[in-house]
């Protein structure tokens, strides 16, 4: 069922999350990449999905948009990987 489909991510989920926090000792690195992955997604790709949702047809905002939205995607890939190869891991 759905809800044991579910049950068993969120399950899955909490161990890798737990396993990471007890071996992670850099709080920084932890912020650089949360800030690189939510942040980016914060401001360019949640407002580009939410808009492109609320269209019913195609508009010539559209490709802007979702131009907008891939390279939000492509910049946080970016922003994660440098704040991954600064990190002493």
């Amino acid at each position: 069922s759905q809800a044991g489909l579910l049950n068993k991510v969120t399950l899955a989920l909490l161990g890798v999350v737990t396993v990471a926090a007890s071996q992670l000792t850099d709080l920084g690195l932890v912020a650089s990449v949360g800030g690189a992955t939510f942040g980016t997604a914060l401001v360019f790709v949640y407002p580009v999905i939410m808009f492109l949702k609320s269209q019913t047809k195609r508009t010539k905002e559209t490709l802007p948009a979702a131009t907008i939205g891939v390279l939000g995607v492509a910049m946080g890939a970016i922003g994660t990987v440098l704040s991954l190869r600064g990190a002493e891991l």
